[in-house]
């Protein structure tokens, strides 16, 4: 039970101090109230939901390597500066991912 309570907590320090990671709740959240708005379809919502959640993860993966990579090398260093880098680049890929599955799932409901 008290993994939760880290897991809860690291979620939150997430959410508190990483804007990227504030800035994709909120991308769920509008996704969320457009899909329950469109009546999407159980299936749709899967693949939504685990795109979020995909994305979400990886925040919260880059958010921990950058925290313990700081703590481990305070001061710069290129190994750690590209370790960085490589950890933001799957957030960014997922989420561009997840827009394109967005658009594809979303844009036949508002054609039809």
């Amino acid at each position: 039970m008290q993994g939760f309570g880290h897991a809860f907590s690291g979620l939150a320090y997430m959410l508190r101090t990483q804007v990227h990671a504030q800035i994709h709740l909120l991308a769920v959240v509008v996704v969320v109230s457009v899909g329950f708005l469109t009546g999407l379809a159980a299936s749709e919502w899967t693949v939504l939901v685990l795109s979020m959640a995909l994305v979400l993860s990886f925040e919260a993966m880059n958010t921990a390597l950058e925290a313990l990579a700081d703590a481990l090398h305070p001061s710069h260093h290129p190994l750690v500066g590209k370790a960085k880098d490589l950890a933001a680049a799957a957030v960014l890929v997922s989420a561009f991912a997840s827009v394109i599955i967005g658009t594809l799932i979303f844009i036949p409901h508002w054609l039809s």
